[in-house]
């Protein structure tokens, strides 16, 4: 493949792509080489998208690829380089369903109703399901991939078909996730889920009282003495505290909701 030939597509207005260049693309998603993996892959796709570059064929072979080759789990028990083609696949996802609901996009509606359900079904299963917490790697770049699931399903939520069984099972994932992280979130990975519930708010699918009550049923322990406990209750403080103040803005934080997240949250540690 002729590198220096994609790296003059990428801001290139005109630019088209050949389907052998497209391919190479989706092989290349998760690179461990973040020059290329984020500098060209993730630059192409993401112009490549909004700015229509791909011929509706080859998009539709991206989307039956990513499905057929399973790319979303990519050897999902296994943590370090394999993870980036979980997590890249997920902004690759993000893309189609941004420009699948627009009506002003070439690609509007490329996915069928079917194929739209369970790109959010496995979105929501795999923010479960993944293990690796990494934000940033020395060796690889942004590994990111909480935050990059987080984007594609805050996009999720803004759509019509995105129904309230997907925002419990969307619920119950996050539970299970903040429930599994090993670690403290240093890289921005509780504002890019906060962004989720924001979505959530907006579009009336999340209220105040059915967000309290998933709060409550989180129960972390900061005094506990188990530093990973502290860790936890840590990432859900961090969230909750974006959460309370995205909300503030838009005029959308409730009485009770804020009571909740200032006596349990913000006056501790």
């Amino acid at each position: 493949m002729n590198i220096q030939m994609l790296k003059q597509k990428v801001n290139d207005l005109n630019a088209s792509f050949s389907d052998k260049e497209v391919s190479w693309l989706l092989d290349n998603i998760g690179n461990p080489d973040n020059v290329i993996r984020d500098n060209l892959v993730c630059n192409i796709f993401g112009n490549g998208f909004f700015e229509e570059k791909f011929t509706k064929q080859q998009v539709r072979f991206l989307i039956d690829q990513i499905s057929k080759r399973n790319l979303l789990f990519y050897c999902i028990k296994e943590s370090g380089k394999t993870t980036l083609t979980r997590s890249f696949t997920c902004l690759l996802w993000d893309l189609i369903i941004r420009t699948n609901d627009n009506k002003d996009s070439r690609y509007y509606q490329i996915l069928d109703k079917d194929e739209e359900q369970q790109v959010f079904k496995n979105l929501i299963y795999y923010l479960k399901s993944e293990h690796e917490f990494t934000g940033f790697s020395k060796e690889y770049g942004w590994v990111h991939a909480i935050a990059h699931c987080s984007d594609a399903l805050a996009d999720s939520m803004l759509n019509k078909d995105f129904d309230q069984e997907m925002v419990e099972k969307f619920l119950l994932a996050v539970r299970e996730m903040l429930n599994n992280i090993d670690k403290r979130f240093i890289d921005g990975e509780e504002y890019r889920l906060a962004d989720v519930f924001i979505n959530g708010f907006k579009v009336n699918k999340i209220s105040s009282s059915s967000f309290i009550n998933w709060i409550k049923s989180i129960t972390f322990d900061p005094y506990s003495g188990d530093l990973l406990e502290y860790y936890k209750f840590n990432n859900l403080k961090s969230m909750l505290e974006d959460i309370y103040v995205k909300l503030n803005s838009y005029s959308l934080l409730d009485s009770n909701l804020k009571k909740i997240v200032e006596k349990d949250f913000i006056s501790k540690y």
